[in-house]
């Protein structure tokens, strides 16, 4: 009984459907663990079996359009690949090293050379299949039986090593060798059946039967092992299960703790500022009551403006709780003439602007009324100028108009400053968050735009906020109109209601040249103004308010003796600066102090790092400072007058010396100018350094100004390949010296003749 009249019979066939059922099955738990390699290896064993099956039950077959001879050679040539690989199954499997020979050289003499010599040429030769037949099967048989040998030994060896070594080897793993053993025997029994004759069903049935049992255990293998694996996964997600309990537990409490600890640092800080509005209500009406009495000073100013902005922090932090917690500070029952109130503002923002030369805008239609407090649409319109004011730099536009449409009023403002990040856009309406801007140092405490929000919320307005960086910002608010204006509240907003920081005016700089040089880079006014306060008296003190400025102020100098710098600044930082000026062979020397409110220790040691001498936290004692910058300018003139006496001594050396050797010196010297290419005007200046004058006695001496005593400086300094006045002389003189030795060493030489 055939299949489908083809040469295959039956049991063949379906003995090949049911590995070709296997094969699939197999696959696809190997797809799923793809680590798992002996699967691997019993799937290309499956491949190979199936392959036989196909080939030797098809062929030969005279109805095919295949020739006999090449349908011939082909099934036994699959027959003989299935063999090698049966042996080389072994040995890979099982780890099986004393079967080497066998996998190897065995492979190559014993099956695949009698194939091709004792099948294949007396095929070719006589067409006789049959006899070629029982010629090729002989030695392979004598390789089988030694191979069933050889891996019985190799077997038993294996597993006496592993108990010996106490090694545990799986149930699944003995079935497995000893089935796979049960199959090879079955399959060196091919050669007996194929020398008695062509017995397809017979064959078959012998060689694929332990092949079918090692299927059906590696099926059981792979249910037990999926069954297991299903148990641990059960398993793992119950203790999962029980793990997230636990941790939900103690993320709960854990939660409850940190809530009751904010809650509890919340209600502290909420005391502090209360307590602190006592003495700030006091401070206040004693500072009004001595202004009057004794008048306003510059010094009363700053005081009453810092006090004020404390004042204004401590508002908008009670005011940011109140919102937290559910109240409102305004009574919105009240309409407010929104167009009187905006012009009121209008003229003090448009001041402001005009001194840090911010270009402002502004369009208002009149009779515009909203309904809400007056004192609530007044800090929208602070926050939201102020802020376009604060961001914007020398020479941006503002623009701020009032306008109605439908029934609502719109306010806009319009920036072209910084811009706002994509990522920051949502966040600055969170209380306490400041917008990051590289480089400035920006004041508050970042509640303003927060508190603007929550007024808008209340008055059921909404708030909307377009930007790009670099291009500016545009906030726009809608307010709803009101239609009842018959009783409109109209406060006016004096001057003196609203301070500035960007108000502050930079006092003149007065210059001594009599003092020592001190560069004071700060960015708050007030900060720069009280320190050249303090520091004028003894020195002079040129100013900047960023590090790029202060490298253009540095160049405009002629000298200077200390530099004095904050770190956040916009432009250019307090660190970038630092680090330029150390890259200036010109400035290189100069001593550099940090006074700076990044207090912590990381920040110290970078300061340090840079190379800053000295490193001095905010809020800091001046009576400290001042003793810094005169301890350090002390050193720096003890420095100098050290070098003047080194140099001085060298000259009266060369007044008591012998004519020649002076004479030697000066050519020395001559020769050393022509070697660097140096100018008579330079060899001037350097005369002159030498003596220890400074830039502004060596500018009267040749009648040039300091700049220019300054460029041919920095030339000489580039000529000769040094950084400071004191390396320049030190080469000048070694070089000197060795003209010395060199003489006195002819001297003796001529005195021993």
């Amino acid at each position: 009984m055939y299949f489908m009249h083809t040469q295959m019979h039956m049991v063949t066939f379906m003995i090949t459907m049911f590995e070709l059922v296997m094969l699939v099955f197999q696959g696809i738990y190997f797809l799923q663990r793809p680590a798992e390699k002996s699967r691997l290896q019993f799937l290309l064993l499956l491949v190979c079996l199936i392959a036989y099956n196909l080939c030797s039950g098809l062929f030969p077959d005279n109805a095919l359009p295949i020739p006999v001879a090449v349908q011939t050679i082909t099934a036994y040539f699959v027959g003989f690949a299935m063999s090698m690989y049966v042996v080389y199954y072994f040995y890979k499997v099982f780890d099986l090293k004393h079967l080497k020979f066998f996998a190897t050289y065995g492979l190559l003499f014993f099956l695949f050379l009698p194939f091709v010599f004792l099948f294949v040429v007396p095929y070719l030769l006589t067409g006789d299949s049959r006899m070629s037949a029982k010629l090729t099967v002989i030695v392979p048989f004598c390789y089988g039986l030694g191979f069933i040998y050889s891996t019985a030994r190799a077997l038993i060896l294996k597993f006496k090593t592993a108990r010996a070594e106490g090694k545990l080897i799986d149930e699944p793993l003995y079935e497995h060798a000893i089935v796979a053993y049960i199959s090879m025997v079955c399959w060196a029994a091919l050669p007996v059946i194929v020398f008695l004759g062509d017995f397809q069903v017979l064959e078959h049935s012998v060689t694929n039967a332990g092949f079918l049992m090692m299927t059906i255990i590696y099926v059981k293998s792979t249910i037990n092992q999926s069954r297991r694996e299903y148990e641990k996964l059960i398993e793992s997600e119950k203790s999962l299960q029980n793990m997230t309990k636990t941790l939900r537990k103690k993320v709960k409490k854990r939660t409850k703790k940190l809530e009751s600890v904010m809650e509890a640092k919340k209600t502290t800080f909420i005391n502090l500022a209360h307590e602190t509005k006592t003495p700030l209500t006091l401070i206040n009406n004693y500072l009004n009551e001595y202004i009057e009495n004794h008048g306003e000073t510059d010094e009363i100013k700053v005081i009453k403006s810092n006090v004020k902005r404390l004042t204004n922090d401590i508002v908008n932090f009670f005011d940011v709780e109140s919102y937290e917690r559910g109240f409102s500070m305004y009574n919105h029952d009240r309409v407010s003439n929104f167009t009187s109130l905006l012009n009121d503002k209008v003229l003090l923002f448009k001041s402001a602007a005009e001194k840090k030369r911010i270009n402002f805008i502004s369009k208002v239609d009149t009779g515009l009324h909203v309904k809400a407090h007056p004192g609530a649409v007044d800090r929208i319109v602070n926050n939201l100028l102020e802020n376009a004011i604060k961001y914007s730099d020398e020479g941006a536009t503002i623009e701020t108009r009032l306008t109605s449409k439908d029934d609502r009023v719109i306010f806009t403002v319009r920036d072209s400053g910084h811009g706002i990040p994509h990522d920051q856009k949502e966040k600055i309406f969170e209380p306490y968050y400041k917008l990051s801007v590289p480089g400035r140092n920006s004041e508050g405490m970042g509640m303003g735009l927060s508190i603007v929000k929550k007024i808008v919320s209340d008055i059921e307005g909404t708030i909307e906020l377009s930007s790009e960086v670099g291009k500016g910002t545009l906030i726009e608010v809608s307010l709803p109109i009101a239609t009842n204006v018959n009783e409109v509240v109209q406060e006016g907003i004096s001057t003196e209601d609203i301070d500035f920081a960007y108000n502050q005016i930079l006092l003149e700089e007065s210059l001594d040249g009599d003092k020592p040089f001190v560069l004071l880079v700060e960015d708050n006014i007030e900060m720069l103004n009280f320190l050249r306060s303090k520091l004028k008296e003894k020195y002079n003190v040129a100013v900047a308010r960023n590090g790029k400025e202060a490298i253009d102020r540095l160049n405009s100098l002629s000298s200077v003796d200390l530099i004095i710098s904050d770190v956040m600044m916009n432009e250019m930082d307090g660190y970038e600066f630092c680090r330029e000026v150390s890259s200036m062979d010109r400035y290189a020397h100069i001593p550099f102090i940090f006074l700076t409110a990044k207090g912590t220790s990381e920040d110290r040691i970078t300061g340090l790092n840079i190379g800053a001498v000295a490193y001095i936290p905010k809020p800091f004692k001046i009576e400290e400072l001042l003793a810094r910058v005169e301890s350090i300018l002390a050193n720096l003139k003890r420095h100098r007058e050290a070098f003047v006496s080194k140099a001085y001594q060298s000259v009266m050396k060369d007044r008591h010396q012998p004519p020649q050797t002076v004479s030697s010196k000066r050519c020395a010297f001559t020769d050393n100018c022509k070697k660097y290419h140096l100018t008579s005007r330079e060899i001037e200046i350097i005369k002159l350094l030498i003596k220890g004058n400074p830039y502004k006695v060596i500018s009267g001496d040749l009648s040039i100004s300091e700049k220019t005593v300054s460029k041919h400086i920095s030339n000489i300094f580039s000529k000769v390949g040094v950084n400071n006045k004191i390396e320049l002389i030190s080469r000048l003189e070694a070089q000197e010296l060795i003209t010395d030795s060199n003489s006195a060493v002819k001297g003796r030489s001529v005195q021993e003749k």
